[in-house]
This record gives structure tokens, sequence and C-alpha cells, in this order.
């Protein structure tokens, strides 16, 4: 285990206290931020371009305007990275694809990017990811808890960055298991909000039946208030009425490839739960994961191949440019019929489960593997088709390899508040979650 390379970057809360209460300045924890990434960033290369002079600049005066009386809100002051798919002005936005090779820099930032600054967050560089945010061309980018193990994809460069303590918050994508499933390789928090909840304006597309912005923290709480920044209206940040209930989510496929290590981290987290006052049940999948998945994979294959169908193949990884090649062979019928069963999936599904649930499931099937891989989607990819909000808590480490597991809290499609508001409630702020 790489143990020098994993530093907590503070969080949230306290980062904003020390800064009210004048022992800490934006600048200076850019500054250390910036120094961070100069000690590690060699070993784990999370990043692919930073900006000093800009940051501090914008540190200087956020600085100021504090200084003057001007808060704009929890993320004042505070640092965060974009993934390499999303638009920072000034900047090229390459995509770790030789295909956009010699782009030009963006001339404007992403809706998301633009919310960010607005709200007085200081961005601090471009992270990076797989190739157009797929699964091959892996990034550099290696795991800090061992540099012989991904940290999984595609918004590798997010959940590295974080773990390495080299900033506070980052911004990922997820079509499939992008944001969560890193999250939990990497032992940080993540919160992606609804499906097609923000916009995605500035944002390179993969399919955009599911592509979502969504927010790495060093806990879920802090990833929701990231989100919370540049989501749409109806995201509230806060504790929001009773708490839920949660359900620990039972299906064949998540059965069959759960690891004992996994599996008793998602146990022990539930039973801390319990715990903590809140009410749990078990139930099934309502729908099968394994249909989920099939109908999730013919729409984003499909939407693939009619997104990126002038791209260069020769310029392109093999298993992407076969990818879209496949996707563009799938008929338009198939297409919109995949489309229609997952919405009848979508139905079916949250019509077992009550608003006021929220379901508790693995991350992933086990720890982060070697590198060679971005590893297993299973889990994650069935609550991206679902719609809804979903969270990566840290469930706690595997005994055998000490490497950290994830647990995934979801609901159903426009729950984000809900969800949100569990993770700033007392059981999940006293768990650190």
């Amino acid at each position: 285990m790489s143990s020098s390379l994993i530093q907590d970057p503070g969080r949230v809360r306290d980062l904003a206290a020390a800064m009210a209460a004048g022992t800490l300045t934006a600048e200076a924890l850019v500054r250390r931020c910036l120094d961070r990434i100069a000690a590690v960033d060699g070993a784990v290369r999370a990043w692919v371009q930073v900006l000093p002079e800009a940051s501090l600049a914008t540190a200087r005066a956020l600085d100021a305007e504090r200084a003057g009386g001007t808060m704009r809100g929890p993320l004042h002051g505070i640092p965060v990275g974009v993934k390499d798919v999303i638009d920072v002005a000034g900047l090229p936005t390459r995509a770790n694809s030789a295909a956009r090779d010699g782009i030009a820099p963006a001339t404007a930032d992403a809706t998301v990017v633009a919310h960010l600054r607005a709200a007085g967050a200081i961005i601090l560089g471009k992270l990076h990811t797989t190739e157009y945010a797929y699964y091959e061309s892996r990034p550099p980018t290696r795991n800090p808890w061992d540099l012989a193990r991904t940290p999984g994809g595609s918004s590798a460069g997010s959940g590295a960055a974080i773990a390495a303590g080299t900033v506070p918050l980052a911004l990922g994508t997820q079509t499939a298991g992008s944001v969560n499933r890193p999250a939990a390789y990497t032992g940080t928090g993540a919160f992606k909000p609804s499906t097609l909840a923000i916009g995605s304006a500035g944002v390179v597309p993969l399919a955009p039946s599911f592509d979502t912005v969504g927010a790495f923290g060093a806990s879920a709480q802090d990833a929701a208030c990231l989100a919370g920044a540049y989501a749409a209206d109806h995201l509230r940040i806060g504790p929001l009425g009773p708490p839920p209930r949660l359900v620990v989510l039972e299906d064949p496929l998540v059965v069959r490839r759960t690891a004992p290590g996994t599996a008793a981290g998602i146990a022990a987290l539930a039973e801390r739960l319990a715990v903590a006052g809140l009410a749990i049940r078990c139930a099934s999948t309502p729908v099968g994961f394994e249909e989920i998945l099939a109908t999730h994979r013919t729409v984003l294959l499909a939407e693939l191949g009619r997104t990126h169908a002038r791209l260069p193949r020769e310029r392109l990884a093999p298993r992407l440019a076969a990818d879209i090649e496949a996707g563009l062979a799938i008929p338009e019928a198939a297409y919109l019929g995949a489309l229609h069963r997952l919405a009848i999936i979508r139905r079916r599904f949250w019509a077992s489960f009550g608003p006021e649930e929220l379901l508790l499931l693995p991350a992933a099937p086990d720890v982060a593997p070697a590198d060679g891989t971005t590893g297993d989607p299973a889990f994650v990819i069935p609550t991206t088709a679902l719609g809804g909000p979903v969270a990566t808590l840290r469930a706690g480490f595997d005994t055998a390899t000490g490497l950290p597991v994830g647990a995934l809290l979801f609901g159903a499609p426009g729950a984000d508040s809900r969800l949100a508001g569990f993770l700033f409630s007392d059981p999940a702020t006293h768990l650190d979650l």
C-alpha cells in the first residue's frame, strides 16, 4: 500500500470554517494543493494540466471579497479539479484522445464550470480520463492506495486526485459507472445527480441519454455540496424532512459476483446505519440487473455510434472504434425499442419502493483490481440506467488487502434532495459519510 500517497485534503465544512475564522485563506489552500501536486503527482499522475498562476490570482480575489464582507456560499475559496471532457475556458479539452490532438482551447466554460466559478470555487486544472470517457485507452493515472491497481474509469484522475490529497473536490462524468466506481476504488465520496437533471453544454458527449456530470469529494457529503453548486435548483442541500428508510438491495448478479471482503464491508455499513437509528429492510430487485445491463448497453452503443460517427477510427483505441461501428449497426427500431424498454424498466422498478426509501448496494464486486482494466461496472450501471441520484459512501476496508470498499446509496429520479439531505443528516455526519 502506498500510504505516503494517501492524504485527506480536508472536508469542505472544515475548510470553510477555518476561512471564516481567519486561520486559513483561499490563497494558502491553493498553495497547499499545488505543493501536494508537486510532491506526489509524479507517481499518481492524476493531473493533465494545472493552473497555478490563475488559481492563485482567483484565490487572492476571493480572499479580498471575503475581507470585504462578500461570501458566495460554502464553496467560496475551495479548489476544484475538472475532468478533461469538460470545457474550461482557455484550456483544450482533449478527452485523452489522439483524435483531439491540436484541438483549440475552449473559448468558454462548460455550464457546470461557470456555475462553480459563480459559487466561488477555484478551478485548479484538468484531470485525466479514459478516451472519450469510454472503456479503453486507460489514462496514466494510478491508484494512490496501490500504484499497481486501477483508480477506475473513466473519471480516474478525479478520484485519484482527491485520495492523494491534491484537491478537495473534483468533477467527473457518468454514462455507465464512471463516477461512483472510481470513488469506491480510491476511497473517496461521490454524488451523481439524477440523469439529465443538469445542463451538459460544454461537456464532450458519449451517450446523451445517460451522460451526467458527477461530483467527487473526500466524503459523499462534500461531493453533494459540490453538486449543489452546479446542479439544478431542485437539489437543495441540507437535512430535509424525516430520515429515509434504507433498503439493502439483493440481486442474483450481485450475490454471485460480490467478493467476501466487499460483502462484509457492506454488511458492516448497514449495521452501523441501523445502530445510528435508521430503519433498514432487505428487498429483491423487482427487475433483474442483467436485464437492465443489456438494455443500457444497447442504448449506449447506439448513441455512441450516432454521436461519434465522424471520428477518425484510425486515431481511436481499437475497442472504441469497434464499438462505434457496432453502435452504428444497431437499427433505429432496435435503439428506440431499447429506450422504450428502459422507460418500462424504470416504472416497474421504482413502483416497488416508497418515495422515502434509498437503496444500498456494493459499488463494485471487489476492491480495485490490478491496473490493466478499469474494473467491473456491473453494479453501478443499473443505478445509472434507473435514472436517479447515486452516492458513493465509504464502507470500510477489505481485511485481506487493506483497500477501500465502497457502497452505493441511490434513489428514484428526482430524489436528489432526499439523498443529499441524508448525507447532511446527523447519522451520516456522525459516520463521516
